[in-house]
């Protein structure tokens, strides 16, 4: 699997239980936040100021350490 802009973050966060310490290294709390279950993760970034392409990058290291095992 691999993270995309599209994704909403509940979703990124169902797919990976280490998705959400991801977000949280960038400063997304995202825990906390209503808008998680419909919020995209390109419209998260941008809100709180989070280059986009390295938390994608991010996110999808979660998914090839896990492919490496």
């Amino acid at each position: 699997m691999r993270a995309s802009k599209e994704m909403t973050i509940f979703e990124m966060i169902r797919s990976h239980r280490k998705a959400i310490d991801v977000f949280k290294s960038f400063g997304m709390s995202c825990s906390g936040c209503m808008a998680v279950m419909d919020e995209s993760i390109e419209k998260g970034a941008s809100r709180h100021g989070v280059d986009l392409e390295r938390l994608l990058g991010e996110l999808d290291a979660l998914f090839e350490q896990e492919e490496s095992k």
